[in-house]
């Protein structure tokens, strides 16, 4: 995030959980996303507000359902056009599951002639990172969870899948999870914690909505999503504290 400091885009919603990268076995790595609620298609438009108040960029978070058969896209793709910055990420997953197959993030300074990239390509008991910084690469690797007694069948989910996961959790009031963050951005696997605190009205440029709201944090950083109550379950907010306070704002949707 700190690499274009005028365009500090939220997804992250790890790149801000970057202070707390851990990979701990404790508490188990929970398969939180019950199935897709989405059916077909998506291309939802959010504005960006610095400090929840001042716009200054837009994200496109777009749902390729069938990319592949059985591979579902997601696409986050953000400006602060007219100005020179971009953060892209896309994500292709297990269309029922969300687990990662490949994740891809890409942040340009078209003023400096700079391009910044980091994928990760998972090959299970690993996930394999690089990152090109205008043609230095460096990679690495790290162990993603493994099957235990206690904990059979282990999940863990690309960071590039945030807003989408959270829609797929079970959403009612007092749910609780705790799943394992894999961060291309970062090199990192660290628990991330969930917890639907409850309902709530969101007004944003697209209308009012009834949401429910979600927490989203590790031992040293809180998020929140704002998640539609009625199915698809759409990210009506998103807010991201870190280096820059960032909400995201529903402002519209438009074909795919």
């Amino acid at each position: 995030m700190n690499r274009l400091p005028s365009l500090a885009l939220p997804l992250a919603l790890a790149g801000a959980l970057l202070a707390a990268c851990t990979a701990s076995e404790d508490p188990p790595a929970e398969r939180v996303f019950l199935g897709p609620p989405w059916t077909a298609d998506e291309r939802f438009v959010y504005d960006l507000l610095a400090s929840g108040r001042e716009p200054y960029g837009t994200c496109v978070l777009e749902t390729d359902v069938e990319f592949e058969p059985g591979v579902t896209r997601l696409s986050r793709l953000c400006s602060d056009e007219p100005g020179p910055h971009r953060d892209d990420g896309i994500a292709t997953v297990e269309a029922q599951t969300l687990e990662p197959i490949s994740s891809t993030r890409v942040q340009t300074d078209a003023e400096k002639n700079r391009r910044i990239s980091f994928t990760a390509t998972y090959a299970y008991p690993v996930v394999k990172f690089e990152a090109n910084d205008n043609g230095k690469v460096r990679q690495t690797e790290r162990d993603l969870p493994r099957a235990t007694e206690k904990n059979p069948d282990p999940a863990y989910y690309d960071d590039e899948s945030m807003l989408w996961l959270v829609r797929g959790i079970d959403l009612q009031t007092g749910y609780e999870g705790t799943y394992r963050n894999v961060s291309a951005a970062t090199g990192a696997v660290f628990d991330v914690r969930l917890r639907v605190e409850g309902e709530e009205e969101v007004t944003v440029p697209a209308g009012t909505f009834r949401t429910w709201k979600v927490r989203i944090s590790t031992s040293t950083i809180t998020q929140f999503a704002w998640v539609e109550r009625d199915a698809p379950h759409r990210i009506i907010k998103a807010r991201v504290h870190g280096l820059q306070d960032v909400d995201y704002v529903l402002s519209g949707a438009s074909a795919p």
